[in-house]
């Protein structure tokens, strides 16, 4: 659950050594520039590494997760972006306003979804379903559906099979909504306390103003 930001951390530390290393190498240790930049190059990778396994334990420590747990999550997560790719990669193929109204409307609900669990993984179980269901059979099935609307073939099974995709498709899409509200609902009955904590102390102060 590491975003860009620990990327560029990551990145510019490790550059940090790039120098102190080659100044290391070649006035304390005299060595050749050559063999001092090969040291400077290996001692970025590993700081690199080490510095990612440092920050993902940070984070895995940080919600409490086994590191099984978060490996896993972090999986279903990039496979979560995989199937957002396949979205935008089915924008060129689907013929129809409506099918393009459709994907983009999936496509929103599931980047608003990915990016609530990337932001608070613990999350995840409250969207189990969108990762392991809702999402990859409607990556899969717009994949199918955007075949076949490109085949010039006018039969019926195949007006059938496409009109039963398209219902398909929209229940995934109901279902999608149903996901966010479900990841959301916690965080709208956390809202619903503390509007109720603010109004018990206004008018507590209310009260207080007038004795």
């Amino acid at each position: 659950m590491l975003h860009a930001g620990h990327s560029i951390m990551r990145f510019i530390y490790s550059l940090i050594t790039i120098p102190i290393t080659l100044l290391i190498a070649t006035l304390g240790f005299g060595l050749g520039f050559f063999i001092s930049s090969a040291i400077s190059i290996l001692i970025f990778i590993v700081s690199n590494i080490a510095l990612k396994a440092y920050q993902r334990s940070k984070k895995r420590r940080q919600f409490s997760f086994t590191r099984s747990e978060y490996n896993h999550i972090e999986a279903q997560l990039a496979e979560a972006n995989e199937s957002l790719r396949q979205f935008n990669r089915m924008y060129t193929k689907i013929r129809s306003i409506s099918g393009i109204k459709h994907l983009y409307e999936m496509s929103r609900l599931s980047k608003r979804i990915i990016a609530i669990v990337q932001a608070n993984p613990p999350k995840f179980y409250q969207a189990e379903i969108f990762f392991y269901s809702h999402l990859p059979s409607a990556a899969e099935l717009t994949e199918k559906f955007a075949f076949l609307t490109r085949q010039q073939v006018k039969d019926t099974e195949l007006h059938i099979a496409l009109q039963r995709t398209r219902d398909t498709l929209e229940d995934l899409l109901q279902s999608m909504e149903k996901d966010l509200r479900q990841v959301l609902a916690s965080d709208i009955e956390e809202l619903k306390v503390e509007l109720d904590v603010v109004k018990i102390s206004n008018r507590r102060y209310a009260g207080n103003k007038e004795d």
